[in-house]
């Protein structure tokens, strides 16, 4: 029972201690990848025109090889790259500000972005049409404003201004070139900076056009131009958040608000779109005013009241989500598929797009919100993304259904992953060239968001748990069967040792007593010479005795680390020395720790030799025993004060030859310092094995618990 306990637990560490290894190089591995990812270059240009280079946080936006465009006036929308974390950079873009009451610039070192003006941890430099003014400043959901000056008098806004920003360190540039070479700019210091982070395009109430946008690493240098650019050039004024605009400031402004009331006020012969909706059939000649919710392949139109799809509406069209628009047309109600017929569009002005209304796949099922601008979330069961577009469908509660969209800023197909959860904004439809007939409903979204992951415990993760699982149990049993081959070839070895030992002592001693014994039985020259065989018998008995007690004292597991060794040596010396006056001295330099079996047997033996050789021949009144543990060697050493010999001119007795053997087992240094009358020395070195770590700490544990187990 209880060597069925001892191999399961030994079985059960070794798994552990394999499974933990592994675990280990593992986590390294991943480690090491993330701190690759972490040091990824700066992206060059050529990647800004591709959708899946970007994140967008509100905004309808738009790329080619040359340019940036946002077509969206909407409050905060930006532009953020997905990955990255760089931290002293520049980036720089043409900016051409087409609204003259907005903003727009350049973000550094963001993130944590979400939508919404300054929802992010970053720095942003802009230019302000509104009061001809630029600024930069940092975000924390929260503004907090370094740098606001006027831009040079008689700045011209509608036409493309560089602007250039670079941080290095906690210290800022900010560098403007008019389109009539006059600059401006500031340098600006936030001691308690943000130190990384990834860049973007930000507006504000403004469509705008970013072109030769690039970055590029920076420095001191980088600093030091911009400061030397700004020299030539007067200081422009600084603005205070409370300071009154001057007069022609505030024309501009008070003009723009004018010719945006105007573009806002209702129009005439507008009617709701509800009034239709009560009254199933055809009402021409109907003018409807509304904002665009989803555009092409699916339009429609949403007032306060109700929504409406424009159907054959030009897929080439330039309105955007958030229009408000004057359709005029043909209304057909139906149940659940009203629709506007050839409509003509004509877009009023552009506002931010209508908050969608959270709803559930059931909700939607029974066609109450179709049309309108909805939230729904669900499980991703299937994806397939195409080079324009993309069609997931999606499980909620139990209901299937579809979506449709086109490939932009807003979706990040890497993202897109079976079995997460996501959320999508758009309008629902239950038009069979969109549902296919299979589906109750399917959604036209213009925007799609991981919101949780797949679950671990999904099939393809527990078949990988599984198969690791099956892993670590081979890898387990494959390093037991290794170790308990070592220690199988150890024992063996030990076996071998042992009888050479027993013949050289032993079974000598046997023999000798044997024959003492049998010339006492035929002794035929009297009593005396009888009694002297006997006395050498006895003789011989005794130090057979001793031979096997020092073999079986070296024997025993208790002596595997330095201390132990030490401590086995000095008992020895006192019981060889018992009654006598020799004073025993034991040193260990070097920080104790557990030796490997072959080199512990060679010094408890070589030890116990050379003591019982200094106390029977020397007559030393002082030995000294020292064990010193280095990195990479051992070394046991045994002086006395005693008496010393002439070493070339004596025989190879006292087990000096049989201590040469056993160092020359485990490959270690034996040294011999004598001269007549200084003493005798004896040091054996030995070299530590490389790989003293998990494996031979195992193999030692296994084996005292397999001699545990035979003591028990």
């Amino acid at each position: 029972m209880r060597r069925a306990q001892a191999i399961g637990w030994r079985r059960l560490h070794a798994g552990l201690l394999a499974a933990l290894a592994l675990l280990a190089a593992v986590t390294t591995f991943a480690a090491c990848g993330r701190l690759a990812r972490g040091n990824a270059p700066l992206p060059s240009p050529s990647v800004f025109s591709q959708p899946d280079a970007w994140a967008a946080y509100g905004g309808d936006w738009a790329a080619t090889a040359t340019e940036i465009h946002n077509n969206s006036q909407e409050r905060g929308a930006k532009l953020m790259t997905r990955a990255g974390a760089w931290g002293d950079y520049q980036v720089q873009a043409d900016l051409q500000i087409a609204e003259p009451y907005g903003e727009a610039g350049l973000m550094i070192r963001s993130s944590g972005e979400e939508e919404g003006v300054d929802a992010y941890h970053g720095y942003f430099a802009g230019i302000r049409t509104m009061d001809a003014s630029f600024e930069f400043g940092r975000a924390d959901f929260g503004w907090h404003a370094l740098l606001h000056r006027r831009l040079p008098e008689g700045a011209d806004l509608q036409r493309p201004i560089h602007l250039r920003l670079a941080a290095v360190g906690c210290r800022f540039a900010i560098a403007l070139a008019l389109a009539d070479g006059r600059v401006a700019g500031g340098v600006a210091d936030d001691p308690d900076c943000l130190r990384t982070g990834r860049f973007g395009l930000r507006s504000y109430l403004t469509s705008v056009t970013w072109r030769n946008l690039s970055v590029s690493p920076a420095g001191p240098a980088e600093i030091a131009a911009i400061e030397q650019q700004l020299a030539g050039s007067p200081t422009p004024a600084s603005l205070a958040s409370s300071e009154p605009y001057d007069a022609l400031t505030l024309d501009r402004y008070a003009t723009a608000m004018r010719a945006e009331a105007k573009k806002h006020a209702v129009q005439p012969g507008v009617q709701p779109i509800v009034s239709f909706l009560m009254q199933p059939g055809r009402h021409p000649h109907v003018t409807i005013q509304g904002v665009i919710i989803s555009t092409p392949p699916l339009t429609a139109i949403q007032d306060d009241t109700n929504a409406l799809i424009i159907p054959n509406l030009d897929p080439h069209s330039t309105v955007k989500l958030g229009d408000v628009v004057a359709a005029e047309g043909t209304v057909v109600s139906e149940r659940f598929r009203s629709r506007i017929d050839d409509a003509k569009i004509r877009v009023l002005w552009s506002d931010t797009e209508i908050p969608p209304l959270a709803v559930t796949a059931s909700q939607l099922t029974s066609g109450t919100y179709r049309g309108r601008s909805i939230e729904v979330e669900g499980i991703l069961k299937s994806v397939a993304i195409r080079p324009g577009d993309y069609d997931l469908v999606l499980q909620d509660g139990g209901q299937s259904f579809r979506a449709l969209g086109s490939k932009n800023f807003q979706i990040d197909p890497a993202g897109l992953v079976v079995g997460s959860r996501v959320r999508l904004r758009g309008a629902a439809t239950s038009l069979e060239q969109f549902t296919g007939g299979i589906y109750p409903f399917t959604v036209i979204t213009d925007r799609v968001q991981v919101v949780a992951p797949p679950p671990w415990w999904s099939p393809r993760h527990i078949v990988l748990l599984a198969a690791l699982g099956i892993g670590f149990f081979l890898a387990a049993q494959f390093l037991l069967h290794r170790v308990q081959t070592w220690h199988m070839r150890s024992v063996l070895r030990e076996r071998e040792q042992l009888a050479l030992e027993m013949h050289d002592t032993l079974a000598q001693s046997f023999t000798g007593i044997a024959f003492q014994l049998q010339a006492a039985s035929i002794e035929r020259r009297g009593e005396g010479m009888i009694q002297t065989h006997i006395r050498n018998a006895l003789e011989m008995v005794h130090v057979s005795h001793r031979e096997a007690s020092r073999t079986i004292a070296a024997l025993r597991p208790q002596y595997r680390d330095a201390a132990g060794i030490l401590e086995a040596l000095r008992e020895s010396a006192a019981r060889l020395s018992d009654g006598g006056t020799l004073r025993i001295e034991t040193v260990m330099n070097g920080k104790p720790a557990e030796l490997p079996l072959e080199i512990t047997d060679v010094f408890v033996r070589i030890g116990q030799e050379a003591i019982s050789n200094a106390i029977q021949h020397s007559g030393c009144g002082t030995l000294t025993l020292s064990l010193t543990l280095a990195r990479r060697e051992a070394q046991l050493t045994i002086e006395d004060d005693g008496k010393g010999f002439d070493e070339p001119l004596t025989p190879q007795g006292l087990g000096i030859a049989g201590m040469r053997r056993r160092a020359a087992k485990v490959k270690a240094r034996l040294e011999l310092r004598t001269a007549p009358g200084e003493g005798t020395r004896i040091a054996v070195t030995a070299q530590l094995p490389v790989a003293a770590g998990l494996l031979n700490r195992l193999r030692i544990k296994l084996v005292t618990a397999s001699e545990t187990e035979r003591a028990v």
